[in-house]
């Protein structure tokens, strides 16, 4: 496989295709709930401003409550749903443009819809798979650390039961995502474009794999380092853009000028924003088509995997 040709292609399909940008957003993108920090209690001025939130929260009667949780969740499903829409939209458009096929944005939403309930069976059992593999490694580890702490208290024992056990379980668990992350880019691939039940596409991402475990695991790494290298680089980037745009608004705070600098904060978050937004599907775009055309290298090059009897 050449590797080079690989990147420029993902790079040069992102660049000359925006639209996928929309898609690529939410593939890219993460969730994770809140995070709260906790001060010293000498800090009165912030306890006392979160125990107001919590008062204002808690006056809410259970009308406005169920509203927003309603709105929450309807927000929640709606991610998903997109998400797993441009996972399919994706991987379909990709392939086609690779071919020489025009796509545009309403095909690629088409495709997406059509392998929602696809897509989602796949990653469905690949995090089934994944929990699985967590409790095997998990309760073995954790059982023989319990059974050492409880049947001894040498603390030199201890010790090397808990290093131990730690750096088995970070190998073991580095395995496991590699493995898992592999064969859940090559089954959603697989299931998008050349169809077959959930089940099938994941034996086959899996069999791909160990047909072609050294070029697999490098276009992982490779895949991980220019990940690695776009975070990086990104940051930098809107740390600068940041504090370009936001200069004017630091300057006229300087000056007591309050409200004209809110005003040009405000100026320099609409600019920023929707950069940041690009920025995002832009880099999700690409790294979706980097792994679609993966597939499509090594599909076309490796032997063929054993056949899998259809599954209803």
């Amino acid at each position: 496989m050449n590797y080079g040709e690989l990147v420029s292609r993902a790079l040069r399909i992102t660049w000359e295709n925006r639209y996928l940008w929309f898609f690529g957003f939410f593939v890219g993108s993460g969730f994770s709930p809140p995070s709260f920090n906790f001060q010293s209690s000498s800090d009165f001025g912030e306890s006392e401003a979160f125990a107001a939130d919590l008062g204002t929260v808690s006056s809410l009667g259970p009308v406005e409550i169920g509203l927003i949780a309603g709105a929450v969740l309807v927000l929640f499903v709606a991610l998903i749903l997109l998400a797993l829409i441009s996972q399919g939209g994706l991987a379909d458009s990709v392939a086609a443009i690779d071919r020489g096929e025009a796509r545009s944005f309403g095909s690629t939403w088409r495709a997406g819809r059509a392998n929602i309930w696809h897509v989602f069976k796949v990653l469905l059992l690949i995090f089934l798979i994944a929990l699985a593999g967590l409790i095997l490694i998990g309760v073995p580890l954790g059982g023989v650390t319990f059974a050492v702490f409880a049947s001894t208290e040498d603390l030199v024992a201890r010790i090397v039961t808990g290093v131990t056990v730690g750096l088995l379980a970070i190998v073991a668990l580095i395995v496991l995502g590699s493995l898992v992350s592999i064969v859940n880019q090559f089954a959603v691939r697989r299931i998008v474009l050349d169809g077959g039940g959930a089940r099938n596409a994941i034996r086959f991402g899996y069999r791909l794999f160990r047909s072609r475990v050294g070029t697999s695991l490098l276009v992982f790494l490779i895949a991980i380092a220019i990940a690695i290298g776009a975070l990086l680089a990104l940051f930098i980037a809107a740390a600068l853009v940041g504090l370009m745009l936001g200069l004017p608004a630091i300057g006229l705070l300087i000056a007591g000028l309050q409200t004209a600098a809110i005003v040009a904060g405000g100026v320099a978050l609409l600019i920023l924003f929707p950069l940041m937004l690009a920025t995002a599907g832009a880099v999700g775009t690409f790294g979706h088509a980097y792994w679609t055309l993966a597939y499509l290298r090594l599909t076309a090059t490796a032997p063929a995997p054993p056949s899998v009897p259809a599954v209803p």
